[in-house]
C-alpha cells in the first residue's frame, strides 16, 4: 500500500479516503477531513470510502463498420447491435444506434 496523504491512501486496486461526518440534532450534516470539534448537540461518525481505481479509467473504444452486399441488409443491423452491447459494457450505459438510409442524390 502506498501512502498518499493523511486523508487518503492507495492500494494497487483502490483509493481509500478517511472522512468524518458530523450530524446535529436539527438535521444538519457536514463533512470534515480532520476529526471534528463537536458542539453538545452534534455526533460524529468516521467514514472510510473505498473507490476502485477503475472509476478513473477512460475506456478505449473502437469500432469496425462493414458494409455488406446490398442483398444482405440484415447484416448491418446485427453488427450494430453487437457494437451497442459492447459499448454498453464498456461505459455502463444503454446505447441506441440506428441505421437510416441516406437520401438519394438527384
Amino acid at each position: 500500500m502506498s501512502a498518499s496523504s493523511k486523508h487518503h491512501r492507495s492500494t494497487p486496486t483502490e483509493v481509500i479516503y478517511s472522512l468524518w461526518l458530523t450530524f446535529s440534532q436539527d438535521g444538519n450534516v457536514r463533512l470534515n477531513r480532520e476529526s471534528p470539534r463537536l458542539s453538545p448537540d452534534e455526533r460524529a461518525m468516521r467514514v472510510e470510502v473505498r473507490l476502485p481505481k477503475a472509476l478513473w479509467n477512460i475506456p478505449q473504444l473502437s469500432a469496425e463498420i462493414t458494409v455488406p452486399d446490398p442483398g444482405q441488409p440484415g447484416a448491418i443491423a446485427a453488427r450494430i447491435e453487437q457494437f451497442a452491447e459492447q459499448l454498453k459494457t464498456a461505459v455502463g450505459c444503454n446505447v441506441v444506434l440506428t441505421v437510416k438510409p441516406t437520401e438519394e442524390q438527384r
